[in-house]
């Protein structure tokens, strides 16, 4: 378990909860950019996450050169201070286990020590849950991969920045979304706007019901017309859980929203809002 603070999660949460900092050093960012990646692979070899996070890496990983390796072949690489590795980790905020264990995608710098949890993180970023079963957000991994990169690239060019002027840049990101199409899944949208006759009710954006298949092809395709919603949320609505709720543009990640909300009943599920289409609709 890796105890680190999280990006996007840490962007609601008081950033004095956390014995460490949130951004990594301008020397730890040019490290990175001068790296050899390696892209880890998890140990079910008959699992499906491998092949998806390798294809996804062919597709969408451009800022350094990219080699995939074994969790064995980990073992020994992650102790390489001049590599770094994306690898999915099981994380939660240190001291703040009760917010939530999340399946991430974390951008490490390797060290002498090989330790995981005392690795430099340059990013990590939650995909879903730990409840949640992988075939429900592997078609998120080039998303994942791209609003890493750009974060880094951003990170770059702003190499004074601090961590609560970190969390204002992601936090206060509302963009207009009527001009483009939302793209969403069922599933994870609450009872009230879970038809598209129910979302016109308070939302005039144009918005279409689709697979996941459907996202991943626009993510692949980097089609500028479409957003999509990246949604995490635990499996089982257990009440006082975070549900955190980002709009991403399908070509390159761009936020357009970003809100959260505490599970409490039918009135706050572990779902997509009422609330937000209302918020979205004000946006200008």
């Amino acid at each position: 378990m890796k105890k680190i603070s999280i990006l996007i999660l840490a962007l609601f949460i008081s950033v004095t909860f956390f014995a460490q900092q949130i951004l990594p050093t301008p020397k730890q960012v040019k490290t990175f950019l001068d790296s050899r990646t390696y892209v880890v692979q998890d140990n079910n070899i008959f699992g499906t996450y491998n092949n998806a996070i390798e294809e996804a890496a062919k597709k969408h990983w451009t800022i350094t050169k990219f080699f995939i390796l074994s969790k064995d072949e980990f073992k020994t690489k992650k102790k390489v201070t001049t590599a770094s590795m994306i690898v999915k980790t099981e994380s939660h905020f240190e001291g703040q286990k009760e917010l939530g264990v999340f399946t991430s995608l974390s951008l490490l710098l390797g060290k002498s020590g090989g330790n995981v949890n005392t690795m430099p993180d340059i990013i990590t970023f939650p995909i879903a849950y730990s409840d949640v079963d992988y075939d429900k957000y592997y078609y998120k991994l080039g998303l994942s991969l791209i609003f890493m990169q750009n974060h880094v690239k951003w990170l770059q060019e702003n190499p004074d920045i601090e961590d609560k002027a970190l969390i204002n840049h992601y936090k206060n990101s509302r963009i207009n979304t009527k001009e483009k199409t939302l793209y969403l899944l069922k599933r994870e949208m609450a009872e009230n706007i879970n038809t598209v006759d129910k979302i016109k009710e308070v939302y005039s954006g144009k918005v279409k019901f689709v697979s996941q298949e459907e996202i991943e092809v626009a993510v692949d395709n980097k089609n500028d017309d479409i957003l999509v919603l990246h949604l995490v949320a635990p499996d089982r609505a257990i009440r006082g859980s975070v549900v955190t709720k980002m709009i991403l543009a399908a070509s390159d990640a761009e936020i357009y929203y970003f809100d959260y909300h505490r599970i409490k009943g039918k009135r706050m599920p572990n779902k997509f809002l009422k609330s937000d289409f209302k918020a979205l609709e004000e946006i200008q």
